[in-house]
């Protein structure tokens, strides 16, 4: 039985999205969505604050961002 990796493809995809110009949604075009930029800038500032932005699963479904920010 091989072990789990420390992130499956659902961690890999949350962390790509942080990458700039990345899009998660292929459908959507670039007129009318963006261009890639939000998340990326989001957790620079984020960081830059000592804290940080992460995606988890939401219950209800899909993805929810938490902004992690320090007292």
């Amino acid at each position: 039985m091989s072990q789990p990796s420390a992130l499956d493809g659902r961690d890999l995809v949350r962390e790509a999205v942080f990458r700039p110009f990345f899009r998660l949604d292929p459908s959507r075009n670039i007129t009318t969505g963006g261009v890639g930029l939000g998340l990326t800038i989001a957790r620079d500032i984020a960081r830059g604050h000592g804290g940080d932005l992460t995606l988890e699963t939401s219950p209800q479904g899909g993805l929810r961002t938490r902004l992690h920010l320090p007292n």
